[in-house]
């Protein structure tokens, strides 16, 4: 988007999908109060990464 200066990848291993999704959930939060942060995403590059599929969305409907 216009006015993007960086677009950051975060990778977070976990001994747990539930690990996963906890540090998944506070990047959101701190990543989301960050001044300048137009948009959040994350992809799954086809399945290739492994077996589980983690959506931000379902993250954020458990810890709201």
């Amino acid at each position: 988007p216009e006015g993007v200066k960086a677009i950051p990848e975060i990778v977070i291993n976990g001994v747990s999908v539930e690990a996963v999704e906890k540090a998944m959930y506070i990047c959101m939060d701190v990543a989301s109060r960050v001044d300048g942060v137009v948009k959040l995403s994350a992809g799954n590059y086809g399945g290739k990464l492994g077996k589980y599929k983690i959506y931000l969305k379902d993250i954020l409907d458990k810890h709201q």
